[in-house]
This record gives structure tokens, C-alpha cells and sequence, in this order.
């Protein structure tokens, strides 16, 4: 089964984080870096039952940068650090999340 990496960045900005998928229209958020997070996977979740729903996931993903996607390939987040709103780099947290398979009925 292929795999498709999406990153995720999570940002700090005052009191509360925020998570969201790079070209993806995808976010969560909360008063920690692991409820944005949680957030982010539960949103993502929604969404890939509404594309596939609709049957225009892999025609979404494809209009966002990601060619490719069967409804067999799995999607897979990586959530980079926390970064504040700050100037700075973020470092790979080597967090991974799997929200769902492409496939239908899933």
C-alpha cells in the first residue's frame, strides 16, 4: 500500500496553538500543541469522509499538490515542532498520525 506524507505545522501564537496541513485547507486548534493536533486529525478525518463521499478526493488532493493518490494509497500526517510567532526554525518532531486510508468506507 503507497503512503502519502502530509506535514503538519503547529504554531504558537500567544496562549493558544494552532496545527495545519501544508496546501491543504486543514486546521486545529487549542490551548496545547497536542490538542491542535488532535484537533487537526479529527478535522482531518471529517474531510476525507466528505471528499470521499463526494468521490472527488483524489481529484482534490491532486489540485493541491498531491498527484497520485488511489483509494488505496494511506494518509499519514507529521507534525513538525511547535514554533512560536516568533522568527525561528522548526525541527521534525518525528510525530506521526494516520487520520484514514483513502479508500472508501473508511
Amino acid at each position: 500500500m503507497e503512503k502519502l506524507l502530509l506535514t503538519a505545522r503547529v504554531r504558537r501564537d500567544h496562549s493558544r496553538y494552532t496545527a495545519r496541513v501544508d496546501g491543504l485547507p486543514l486546521e486545529g486548534g487549542g490551548p496545547t500543541a497536542a490538542s491542535a493536533q488532535e484537533e487537526l486529525v479529527q478535522a482531518m478525518r471529517a474531510w476525507i469522509e466528505a471528499q470521499d463521499a463526494a468521490e472527488r478526493l483524489e481529484e482534490t488532493l491532486a489540485a493541491a499538490g498531491f498527484p497520485g493518490v488511489t483509494e488505496d494509497t494511506e494518509l499519514e500526517l507529521e507534525f513538525l515542532e511547535p514554533e512560536s510567532s516568533g522568527p525561528g526554525q522548526t525541527e521534525p518532531a518525528g510525530q506521526t498520525a494516520s487520520p484514514s486510508p483513502a479508500g472508501p468506507g473508511e
